[in-house]
């Protein structure tokens, strides 16, 4: 994956001097994301003072639980160029948004606290009433949002059929904004920016002289997490935004 990725570079710095041959195009689509699980973990920024009830949880200590999305959606646009030999250069903006579907297992300093009564993170009074952790952060309210600016590389099989098999990589920049609210609770809400990096296989058809239908499957990851501050807790948390995206579109060609 690692050589796709740089191909993709590679392509992008040649295109100026392939710039006369070959077409440009622009194109649209659409599908469906299907978001891996995120294993979040982070630290407490800063200490939480004991109460009566509950001991003190110091500055530095590790936090993290499971988030489980639901399948979402994402839209693109791109703007390209196809060179005579099969290769392309493409500029693509993308969007994408799935919600939550659960949380669990939420850790603090390396134990389980899910069976615990939830007082302990509202360091208010335990009372048999109360929920316990596990089950405030099972409800799963919550999105996850990514806008997408990417360079991609793509090498066409059969540049001059009209059934034309390819693979693509490509380098970019994503803003993810988070909201997790489980059970109403406003625990996260906020974006953070990071380069990321994207591999893609697919296949077009020519419908007409200038006109492609095109159908592909992405996978798409930041190279870091997203550092997202915690409203309910004084901690800084990453979360995972790998995605898996399938989708099918139409490009137009003109030029060449």
């Amino acid at each position: 994956m690692k050589k796709l990725v740089y191909c993709a570079g590679a392509i992008a710095l040649a295109t100026p001097a392939m710039a006369s041959a070959g077409e440009t195009y622009v194109g649209v689509s659409g599908g469906i994301v299907l978001p891996s699980n995120s294993q979040n973990s982070g630290s407490f920024d800063s200490a939480v003072p004991a109460t009566a009830d509950w001991p003190e949880i110091p500055a530095d200590t590790s936090l993290g639980w499971t988030t489980e999305f639901e399948e979402g959606y994402a839209i693109s646009g791109q703007f390209g160029h196809a060179f005579d030999n099969g290769f392309r250069a493409e500029l693509e903006l993308n969007y994408s948004e799935y919600d939550v579907q659960t949380h669990s297992g939420l850790t603090v300093g390396g134990t389980n606290i899910d069976a615990l009564d939830v007082a302990v993170l509202t360091r208010g009074a335990p009372d048999a009433a109360n929920p316990t952790v596990g089950e405030v952060i099972a409800d799963g309210q919550g999105s996850v949002s990514n806008w997408g600016i990417f360079a991609n590389g793509f090498y066409d099989f059969n540049p001059q059929g009209t059934f034309k098999p390819y693979i693509g990589a490509g380098l970019g920049y994503v803003n993810t904004d988070v909201k997790f609210s489980p059970s109403g609770v406003d625990v996260a809400d906020e974006n953070d920016d990071g380069f990321a990096w994207q591999g893609i296989i697919g296949a077009s058809f020519a419908v007409s002289e200038n006109v492609d239908i095109f159908a592909q499957g992405a996978y798409r990851e930041r190279f870091e997490d997203a550092d997202i501050p915690l409203n309910l807790l004084p901690a800084t948390l990453g979360v995972e935004t790998g995605q898996t995206t399938v989708s099918a579109g139409v490009r137009f060609r003109f030029g060449g």
